[in-house]
């Protein structure tokens, strides 16, 4: 392919009949297993952590169950954050279910209910 010898022939009938000694595996798309329809948005939004931090990201996409959001910078999101987009009204208290190193995935949850006192 990269060389600059000469190609050999390929003879196409022995090809189409040969057949693979170790079976190939088929390899399916898994099963979707989210509970709403994702929706394709680039919006920015602003987390919010319990003990005040604060960090810019972009929403990828958002459902009614949750959201997937990538980070400027690198570092771990606490478990519960609370983001707020105000371009498209989202202002909810999430669980981050899984991250990488600069992308999240967020679940929105109810807010904690503070007891009267």
């Amino acid at each position: 392919m990269f060389s600059s010898k000469s190609r050999a022939k390929v003879d196409l009938v022995r090809a189409a009949g040969s057949v693979a000694k170790v079976p190939i595996p088929v390899l399916r798309p898994q099963t979707e297993k989210r509970r709403g329809e994702r929706k394709g948005v680039w919006c920015v939004c602003t987390l919010y952590s319990e003990d005040g931090a604060t960090w810019e990201a972009i929403i990828l996409d958002v459902s009614q169950s949750g959201a997937r959001i990538r980070r400027r910078t690198r570092g771990t999101l606490p478990r519960i954050v609370k983001i707020k987009a105000s371009r498209i009204g989202l202002h909810r208290f999430a669980r981050v279910v899984w991250q990488t190193t600069f992308d999240a995935g967020l679940e929105f949850i109810a807010p904690a209910k503070k007891s009267p006192r």
